[in-house]
């Protein structure tokens, strides 16, 4: 039984059902599907969510979260779940089959500029899917669990035409690129997302409409700490990052009462004090300003269930009370453990056998979220409790509780999936889908200690297994089959959106690990194959043959290298769609000597690992998924003093050198280089995605503009498509710098000619000359060019003190000429 003690000692007759955190207990008979419907009830248009509602009475699953598995791997009790899907069938016959999840409803508002998201307690079953096909569509639920399976009737609808583009995928003519469904070209512009634009808000919201009105398409969001304990709502009051991640204090625990063994958070003060690696207080941090939503003017029921254990006190005679106690204060007590520190909400405990609850009630007053709350061990001379639950509850009297506050009670955070944090990221989607932001969700956090206290064969490891992380290859185990569950949540709720543009599995995996390869595979099957109810196969070189409408990208990062013969391009790992690679100057492969160019030069920085990377031929694209502009010996932004940048000098080379052939996607890293700028220098992007606007570089045929420059002191990056007559450069002042800039060093206007071959003899094109300083990119002048007797074209540039970008379009061989110069307005 995975219930928690204490949901199971709140249930009070044998019928009531009591939902907590996605938990269910349910003692009703005949697995039923009822209340089925749906947001379009007729007409769907096309690459839009259809979401279907309903409820499922009578099922045995003592989880509505885990999916029924009959023969799950060790260490997860079976038969315990229920899975349910939908099945689409469209015009043509074909059928897809679509997760359905278990959800909490909430009430929605906006209070002191937050989110207010108050859980209610109702639950309800939820289908959503996008449609990718014009025509005659039908559907049915289906659900399976120990107690057997059901099925609804069929239902229709119709989808029609609609302007959205669709999913991403890899371009089909150019594996250097992404496109959309409809053909259309992706072109990938963006950075590490802002902590703050993580918080849904109102806030969160300007934020996205502020990217999408500059041009910026694609951010890079981890959502690692909605599943599992990475990031966890608790933290000590010392030495927090003992590693990569904040410490969690989480340690299995034997309960010898019950005979079962579960996780829990230990708290220790130790004989000489809060010295060792347990810390004597824990404290909600509220990470992204999320402390939990209440309602004001209310009375709250507070428990919490805890083992006790050498407990002795007071170390302050003056102060009577001591033990375990939890405390409610707005303010900062990294030693709550002192007396005096934060206001104490319940009863003191001591030592017990087995596992017991302090308790209190709490009054919020004019309080909509929840102040901080501690957990302390007060007053004592030394002693360690081991915390399993944590429950903030409405008292309505009587025994009676309202709905849990708490989004994530149990310490068991393997065991479900936090629904109001879920809920928050359904609207960072549908902010990213109003304002055309797409995506980019790191899934798992590499080094969670939820995975290294798993043995590999299901049990609780005793001392970290540092491989817990990996699981065994291949081969399912508790690790992976809880991996799983987070796979096929994060596909039931958002892979509904065509914002999505990825999941990657984990943020810097080992590059060297052969089952960080398989681990990254697996994700590939599960999210292409699996989820959907279809098998690839098993072991190595087995890809998904399934095209699903709702499927999206997947790959993994790594901290260092590019494992390109190794991984990317290894025929071992077909189901991973791109590559991706970690490369600031510091951490960069590139000779010591190009980097120490690189810090000073942001073009240089871009083109040397584009041009390098394009050289290995991987076949997929390859997105920098962090990177930035640091020293070559210090991976810190503040060394190079681009802070003084404050027209964004380096930003704008940066980004129009990103037209060269090496097809390098960029995110970068440090957002305060971007987003806090007095300036506002992010309307950097909006330029660049202008001029790209109308090139189909998805579409194939472009390569390398392949000319010659009169002036070296002329720097030229670009691609050409002679069979389309389409040529698109940039052409920059070499010393225009943003180092040069900064340190006041004069630069100089410098002319030349550029040569490009390959185009048709004593055809004419019309030659556009862009501006690339104007916000949002602007034609200032279109000329004609004339391919000589060997199909050159000869490119002027004069007096150029900075750079200025040049775009032949498809099509425009042989237009009407016009005056050298002319403007166009």
């Amino acid at each position: 039984m995975i219930v928690p003690a204490f949901l199971r000692a709140a249930r009070r007759t044998v019928f009531l059902t009591f939902i907590v955190y996605g938990l269910a207990v349910s003692q009703v008979a005949a697995l039923q599907i009822t209340g089925i419907q749906a947001t379009h009830s007729r007409f769907v248009p096309r690459f839009t969510k259809l979401e279907i509602t309903f409820q499922i009475s009578g099922s045995v699953a003592t989880s509505m979260q885990w999916p029924y598995d009959a023969a799950p791997p060790q260490g997860i009790p079976a038969r315990t779940g229920i899975t349910v899907n939908a099945v689409f069938t469209d015009p043509d016959g074909r059928q897809f089959t679509q997760p359905a999840f278990h959800s909490q409803e909430f009430l929605d508002e906006v209070r002191e500029g937050r989110d207010w998201h108050l859980p209610t307690g109702t639950f309800v079953w939820k289908v959503r899917f996008s449609p990718n096909r014009v025509g005659a569509w039908t559907y049915k639920i289906v659900a399976v669990d120990g107690g057997g399976t059901v099925e609804s009737a069929l239902h229709n609808f119709t989808v029609t035409a609609s302007a959205k583009k669709g999913f991403i995928k890899v371009s089909a003519a150019d594996p250097r690129y992404f496109e959309f469904d409809d053909g259309t070209p992706f072109n990938a512009m963006g950075f590490q997302l802002p902590d703050y634009l993580g918080n849904p808000s109102t806030q969160g919201t300007a934020a996205y409409e502020r990217l999408a009105a500059n041009g910026v398409n694609l951010v890079r969001v981890a959502i690692s700490s909605i599943y599992g304990s990475a990031w966890n709502n608790w933290i000590g009051g010392r030495n927090q990052y003992r590693g990569y991640l904040p410490v969690t204090g989480l340690v299995p625990f034997y309960d010898a009462v019950t005979a079962r063994t579960t996780l829990t958070m230990r708290l220790d003060y130790e004989a000489g004090g809060d010295t060792g690696w347990f810390d004597a207080c824990r404290m909600q941090l509220w990470w992204e300003d999320q402390s939990a939503s209440i309602k004001p003017n209310t009375r709250y029921h507070i428990r919490v269930e805890y083992h006790g254990e050498g407990i002795s006190g007071p170390r302050k005679p003056a102060f009577r009370n001591y033990g375990f106690v939890a405390k409610i204060d707005s303010g900062w007590y990294p030693t709550c453990y002192e007396p005096g520190l934060a206001a104490p909400v319940t009863s003191y405990g001591r030592n017990n056998s087995g596992f017991g609850y302090v308790e209190g009630t709490w009054y919020s007053g004019n309080a909509s979220f929840l102040p901080r709350m501690y957990l302390a061990l007060e007053n004592v001379l030394q002693g360690a409790v081991y915390v399993r639950s944590v429950s903030l509850r409405e008292d309505l009297g009587n025994g009676n509780h309202g709905a849990e506050m708490m989004d994530r009670p149990s310490m068991e955070h393997h065991l479900y999936v936090p629904e109001e944090k879920a809920y928050s990221l359904d609207k960072i989607v549908e902010n990213a889908e109003r304002n055309g932001v797409y995506l980019k969700l790191v899934l798992i956090d590499l080094n969670d200690k939820i995975y290294f206290k798993m043995a590999d064969n299901g049990a609780w490891a005793t001392t970290d297994n540092l491989d817990g992380f990996y699981g065994l290859g291949r081969a399912m185990n508790k690790t992976r089959w809880l991996q799983q569950l987070w796979w096929r949540y994060l596909q039931a709720r958002w892979g509904y959106s065509p914002n999505i543009h990825s999941w990657e599995l984990t943020n810097e995996g080992d590059p060297a690990l052969t089952t960080h390869y398989q681990l990254t595979d697996e994700l590939g099957k599960f999210m292409h194959c699996r989820a959907f109810g279809v098998e690839p196969g098993t072991g190595d070189g087995a890809a998904c043959p399934l095209s699903h409408p709702n499927a999206h990208l997947v790959t993994t990062s790594f901290w260092r290298g590019f494992p390109a013969r190794e991984f990317w391009m290894n025929s071992k790992y077909p189901n991973v769609d791109y590559a991706d690679v970690h490369a600031y100057v510091s951490t960069s492969f590139a000779p010591y000597a190009d980097r120490q160019l690189m810090q000073y030069d942001a073009a240089y920085y871009h083109i040397w690992h584009g041009q390098y990377l394009a050289s290995i031929h991987v076949g997929k694209p390859i997105v920098r998924g962090e990177g930035g502009l640091d020293s070559p010996h210090e991976q810190s932004a503040s060394v190079l003093g681009l802070n003084r940048d404050s027209t964004g000098v380096w930003l704008h080379n940066f980004l129009w050198s990103g037209l060269d052939s090496g097809g390098l996607h960029e995110i970068y890293w440090w957002n305060e280089h971007i987003w806090v700028n007095r300036s506002d220098i992010v309307g950097a992007y909006r330029a660049v995605s202008a001029f790209l606007g109308n090139v189909p570089l998805n579409k194939g045929g472009y390569v390398d503009w392949c000319g010659t420059v009169t002036n070296p002191s002329l720097r030229v990056v670009g691609q050409k498509n002679t069979a389309t007559g389409s040529l698109h450069l940039w052409v920059q002042n070499r010393a225009h710098t943003w180092k040069n800039v900064v340190d006041g060093v004069v630069v100089s206007p410098i002319s030349g000619s550029i040569v490009v071959p390959g185009f048709k003899p004593g055809t004419t094109y019309a030659l556009e000359r862009w501006d690339t300083y104007v916000p949002g990119g602007r034609v200032a002048s279109v000329e004609n060019v004339v391919g000589d007797s060997t199909g050159r074209l000869t490119i002027r540039v004069a007096s150029l003190p900075t750079d200025v970008a040049f775009k032949i379009q498809t099509g425009s061989a042989n237009v009407p000429r016009v005056p050298t110069g002319e403007i166009v307005k």
